[in-house]
């Protein structure tokens, strides 16, 4: 048996988590091993901006909104990572190596792609003095996620007067839609016209835009997970 190759960048989207585990280790009690998925790991939400080659990533519960976090008085950790580095075949977030300070929070998480899931590995290290009962290192291991469809933008109704286009559509939950136009279908040079997020409700849209100087004009409405809560 061979191992499946990575093919690719992991793609923008909200992922369900199908398989893998989460220890936490290493208090009084000793080590905590989790199988994954569980109540308050149920999802990944991924968002990879190609313009600047950076990408977000958090674990999120069931309920596709909350946020994965360990906490204790005066400190915690959250699962949402930021600044991810962006190579042709992963994602790294975080450093490989701890910080040489002993009291300095730490993370290290490669995220890559196998077919239509996506791989996670990694670690956090959350230092906390005096506490001896809870576990401070936190770890993924062969987390397996895999997209979840995302629903089709349907744009229900248009009206059009004599210089200018209106058309109405409505979004789902935890997706920004950003509403765009071209001038010509050749050269798929899209101009970003507005945004909107649809964060805890799905929301209702009417655009209106002008086309008074432009002999014809095209328009889409572009969904991306928001990785909002």
């Amino acid at each position: 048996m061979q191992p499946a190759r990575a093919q690719g960048v992991p793609t923008s989207g909200l992922y369900q988590i199908r398989s893998g585990r989460f220890t936490e280790c290493c208090g009084i009690g000793g080590q905590f091993i989790h199988p994954l998925p569980d109540a308050s790991q149920g999802f990944i939400g991924l968002r990879v901006d190609p313009q600047t080659n950076f990408a977000q990533m958090t674990f999120l519960a069931q309920d596709m909104q909350t946020v994965f976090s360990i906490g204790y008085p005066g400190g915690g950790f959250t699962f949402s990572f930021t600044n991810g580095i962006v190579f042709p075949d992963h994602i790294q977030f975080g450093v490989p190596f701890p910080p040489p300070g002993p009291d300095q929070p730490y993370y290290s998480y490669t995220v890559s792609k196998a077919a239509d899931a996506l791989r996670i590995n990694g670690a956090a290290i959350v230092p906390c003095d005096g506490c001896a009962d809870i576990p401070t290192e936190f770890e993924h291991t062969n987390v397996v996620a895999v997209l979840v469809p995302a629903s089709p933008v349907i744009i229900d109704s248009i009206q059009r007067d004599a210089g200018s286009l209106r058309f109405h559509f409505t979004g789902e939950p935890l997706y920004d839609y950003t509403v765009e136009s071209t001038e010509s279908l050749v050269q798929t040079n899209w101009l970003a016209l507005a945004t909107y997020r649809a964060k805890a409700n799905a929301i209702d849209v009417v655009t209106t835009n002008s086309f008074t100087n432009a002999p014809a004009r095209f328009f889409r409405v572009r969904k991306e997970p928001c990785n909002c809560r």
